[in-house]
């Protein structure tokens, strides 16, 4: 995973969340990412969003911010995972936080420290 692309990076952001039960498609121009439902957990169905959220992101800004956390991530959850891989699998944590608490129709990913 590390040798992806920016392009490659955002669409498999948008495969990561379907294989997690997500609904999510590029918006206009790749500009963002539109969230359709939730994450289903045990027997719930998940909550369909009508409109979509939309998260404010770029294949650039997505592939800036999974390697500028790529080292941390890594420290966090294991060798197992490649440095991106970590990276990825941190920030589909952080967006199913950001999707549970509703913070409106649109947010956006947090700049690295």
């Amino acid at each position: 995973m590390d040798d992806l692309t920016d392009e490659e990076l955002y669409d498999e952001l948008i495969a990561s969340l379907a294989a997690e039960g997500v609904r999510a498609t590029p918006g206009l121009d790749r500009a963002s990412i539109l969230i359709h439902n939730d994450w289903a957990l045990g027997d719930e169905a998940p909550e369909r969003f009508d409109p979509p959220l939309e998260l404010a992101v770029s294949p650039q800004m997505l592939g800036r911010h999974l390697r500028a956390i790529a080292p941390e991530a890594q420290d966090a959850l294991g060798q197992a995972l490649s440095p991106l891989g970590a990276a990825m699998s941190l920030f589909l944590v952080h967006i199913m936080a950001a999707v549970e608490t509703k913070p409106g129709r649109h947010f956006t990913i947090d700049p690295p420290n």
